[in-house]
Parts: C-alpha cells; sequence; structure tokens
C-alpha cells in the first residue's frame, strides 16, 4: 500500500488552504487553456496557409537555373530524362510542367497587368475546385486549345468581370498579341499577391505566345503527399547530380516553396516562437501559484507533519504525500482546461464562429488544428515541469521538527 498516495487523497483542506488550492486549480486550467489554444492556433494558421501557397505552385519547383519559377524566355522541356525517377519518390504524389506568360487584360477602360499560368489537362486542378467561389473549373481536354480562364474574385472585382464574359488579353513582345478568352469561373485563395495577378489558361496557349515547343516549360511543380519538403528536395537535387551531363536534358535548378515566398514563411516561424513564448509564460504562472498553494498547505498542516513524523515517517515520505497533493490539484485543472479548450476549438473548427480580416491575415476565420500529439506532448511536459516545481516547497518539510509543530495548535 502506498501510504503517502492513500493520505493525499484523504487530505481536505479548509479555510485559506481551500480558497488557495482553487486559486492554483484554477491558474492551472486557465495555462493549460492558453497552451493548448496557442498550439492548436498556430498549427492551424501554418497548415491554412502553407495549403494555399502549396496548392497554387507546389512544394518544390524545377526551375531554369538564375530564372525564376514564372519565367518566360528561357524554357525546359516537361520531358526530362529524370522524370519518372522523381514521380517515384515516395513522398511525390505529382509532378507538373507549367508555362507563364505575362500579359495585360482589359475592359473598357480598366486595364491591368496579369500572369497567365498554362495547364494542361492532367494538371490536378483540386487545390482550385476548393477555392472555386462562382461557376465551374475550366475544360483543357479538348483537341484544340480551350479559350477558357479561371481568375480570382478579387480580379473580377477590380475589372468588373463576372462569370460568362469575354476577356481581352494582350501579350507584349517583339510584337503585340491579342488573345480573346471566356471566364468560366472565380477562385478566391485571398493571397492578394496571387489573387490580383494570376489567370489559369490552357498551357498550349501559353507554349505558342512564347514561342515554344509542345514540352517547353517555366518550371516543373512537384508536390508531395508526405514527408519533409527540405529532405525531398535533397532527394530530387541528388537525382538531378547522377545525370550523365551528356544527355540533352534541360539545366534545372531546385527551390522550394519557402524560397518563393520567404517574406511569408519567416512570418509563419514567428508564430513558433510565439507560442514558446506563450507556453513558458503559462507555465511560470501555474508553477508559481502551485508553490503558492502548497507553502499555505504546508503551513496549515504543521501539526499533521509534526504527528507523521513523530511516528516514524520518513521525510522523503511526507514530501511525497503532499507532491501526491499537488499533483491531484494539478491534474483536475488540466481535465478543466482541455475540457474547455477542446470545446472552444470544436465550435471553432466546426461553426468558423471567430472571424478575421483576410486582407491581414490570408483567411477569413481562426484555423483550428485539433492535433491530439501535440496537445498530449504539452500536457506531459507542463505536468512534468509543474511537477518538478513543485518539489521546491515540499522541502520546506525537512525542517519542520516534531515537537515544535506538535505545540502549534
Amino acid at each position: 500500500m502506498n501510504l503517502p498516495l492513500f493520505l493525499a487523497r484523504k487530505m481536505k483542506g479548509g479555510g485559506v488552504s481551500s480558497a488557495s488550492n482553487t486559486i492554483a486549480l484554477i491558474s492551472v486550467a486557465v495555462s493549460i487553456f492558453a497552451m493548448v489554444l496557442a498550439i492548436s492556433l498556430s498549427e492551424g494558421f501554418k497548415k491554412e496557409i502553407a495549403k494555399r501557397s502549396v496548392g497554387f505552385n507546389g512544394e518544390i519547383l524545377l526551375i531554369p537555373p538564375g530564372q525564376g519559377f514564372s519565367n518566360d524566355r528561357y524554357p525546359i522541356e516537361a520531358n526530362l530524362s529524370y522524370i519518372d525517377e522523381i514521380s517515384s519518390l515516395e513522398s511525390v504524389s505529382s509532378v507538373e510542367a507549367v508555362a507563364y506568360k505575362p500579359g495585360m487584360i482589359k475592359n473598357d477602360d480598366r486595364l491591368r497587368g496579369a500572369f497567365f499560368k498554362g495547364v494542361d489537362s492532367l494538371y490536378d486542378l483540386s487545390f482550385f475546385e476548393e477555392s472555386l467561389s462562382q461557376g465551374r473549373m475550366p475544360d483543357f481536354s479538348g483537341k484544340k486549345p480551350s479559350n477558357e480562364i479561371l481568375i480570382s474574385e478579387r480580379m473580377a472585382a477590380l475589372m468588373g468581370y463576372k462569370v460568362g464574359d469575354k476577356v481581352t488579353a494582350y501579350f507584349i513582345g517583339d510584337d503585340v498579341k491579342a488573345r480573346r478568352f471566356v471566364i468560366s469561373g472565380l477562385f478566391d485563395i485571398r493571397f492578394e499577391d496571387l489573387d490580383e495577378q494570376f489567370v489559369l489558361a490552357d498551357i498550349r496557349h501559353i507554349r505558342r505566345l512564347n514561342g515554344w515547343s509542345e514540352n517547353g516549360s517555366s518550371s516543373i511543380e512537384v508536390k508531395l503527399s508526405g514527408g519533409k519538403r527540405d529532405e525531398v528536395a535533397s532527394q530530387i537535387g541528388e537525382i538531378i547530380m547522377e545525370r550523365d551531363i551528356t544527355m540533352q536534358d534541360s539545366p534545372v535548378a531546385v527551390c522550394t516553396v519557402d524560397e518563393l515566398f520567404p517574406v511569408l514563411f519567416d512570418w509563419l516561424s514567428l508564430l513558433d516562437l510565439n507560442v514558446l513564448v506563450v507556453i513558458v509564460l503559462m507555465i511560470i504562472v501555474a508553477g508559481v501559484n502551485m508553490i503558492t498553494g502548497l507553502l499555505i498547505i504546508l503551513f496549515e498542516k504543521t501539526s499533521m507533519i509534526g504527528l507523521l513524523k513523530s511516528m516514524g515517517m520518513k521525510n522523503r515520505d511526507v514530501c511525497l504525500l503532499f507532491l501526491y497533493r499537488g499533483a491531484q490539484i494539478v491534474l483536475r485543472g488540466m481535465v478543466w482546461g482541455n475540457c474547455i479548450a477542446a470545446a472552444v476549438l470544436l465550435i471553432q473548427k466546426y461553426t468558423h464562429m471567430f472571424k478575421l480580416d483576410p486582407m491581414n491575415y490570408y483567411v477569413d476565420y481562426i484555423p483550428v488544428d485539433f492535433n491530439l500529439a501535440n496537445i498530449a506532448i504539452i500536457n506531459v511536459g507542463a505536468f512534468l515541469l509543474i511537477s518538478a516545481v513543485m518539489v521546491i516547497p515540499s522541502l520546506v518539510i525537512s525542517t519542520i521538527s516534531p515537537d515544535k509543530s506538535l505545540r502549534v495548535e
């Protein structure tokens, strides 16, 4: 039988200790609530925003050396000899060639620059389907190049377009070329830079406008089904380096989406620092309150400590008694904190009750990632740290003398 644990279960506080226990319990509950909320919201932001940037450009890109992913001057061939080898990597879900062409669109007296992104009928359009707000997806499967395009709601509002309207686009090179397109649908991914500039079109139009062959591409997008971006990028780099340089493959460089949007991903990295600060502060608050509560219990139970010592209980066991008592308070507080946090997160996950300004945060509601593994790690770590802090007040027990403490009451 574990006597310290048995006595801890039977111990009841009263007066000041009861109030301090309640305060300590509430403090732990609030701290756990704040930590679970911080990690869930941070991961929610990171996943939602990363999903949008990755969905538009892929996670890894093969581009001409020294050029951007949207270049229209130096094509790389889509039929690289090692494409199948890259596609066979465990974490790779698709490898797709795209072509870009800058142009201008006009509607009455409104004129605006735009980047036309050309894709083929095999391109994975699931990201755009999820972001589709009006109309339908364009069909690029015909024998002839399709004149259908997909533009953003923001661009449509700026230019006064709606679904079904015809769009006149001008492309400036050695001469000016004009093309007529039809808007089949509108998407909304809430990325200002992408929403206001990019138009999804048939890749055959873009290749002709650039004067490229049927395999000419601005870049090749690699999308992943799992694994870490940097590790897969390194594997792709090794595959490219191992190729025979005498083969007639286009020279390519490997870059990740983090390098395409450095400011965005740096901002997301700062969220981790903010979460760490919240966690540290909450553990400090909970720890200090638990120390205070445990000290009050010790002072009120001085006679009990003296009695137990006089009956032969060792300092170690008496310390365990009060540590068990403190652990009970911590666990009760953690249960309450987790329950309240789970309720708030689930409500937000399914109702999107709390809104945001998409102009500033890229999303129109607070995203939530209810990750049980992260929550478990937070709880276990917090419990261990708070329990370690509670050892400090328990050391006071060794200074209590049985003969003096029995005369306190």
